[in-house]
């Protein structure tokens, strides 16, 4: 079993660990990530979005970095490579087999179908240019 630490983009503060053997695959990482958070995601799990929360070549974010984080105009988080649920968590794209977690960091960001945050610094009627079709928005 390895601990996965995930965030949910746009939720400060959202950061909480789920358990999974290295052997599974995504989609199974995605049912975890829906059963630990039932009331926060109502959503089927198959419809969440993953990323790893690193950019390439550089390290796992924090959960300040994990709350900053901005989605681009397809609402993914920009510039996190997002993982295939049909691979496995132990696969060189995601985590590799001998991925050991760090103490304070997140490795997993997870995009809610139905929430989305855009931090537009400026008005209420920008941010419509922003939002996404089926999506709620939050400004920030």
């Amino acid at each position: 079993m390895v601990k996965l630490f995930c965030a949910i983009v746009g939720v400060a503060g959202s950061a909480f660990p789920v358990d999974i053997d290295p052997d599974q695959l995504v989609g199974d990482l995605k049912d975890a990530i829906k059963g630990e958070n039932p009331a926060t995601i109502t959503c089927d799990a198959k419809d969440l979005q993953v990323f790893l929360a690193k950019m390439e070549g550089s390290a796992w974010l924090d959960g300040a970095g994990a709350a900053a984080v901005a989605l681009d105009e397809r609402g993914h988080p920009q510039g996190f490579v997002q993982m295939d649920p049909t691979l496995w968590i132990k696969n060189p794209k995601h985590f590799g087999d001998n991925f050991q977690p760090g103490e304070g960091q997140v490795h997993v960001l997870v995009v809610v179908p139905g929430h989305v945050r855009v931090d537009i610094g400026g008005t209420a009627s920008r941010a419509l240019k922003y939002k996404l079709p089926g999506r709620s928005l939050i400004v920030c």
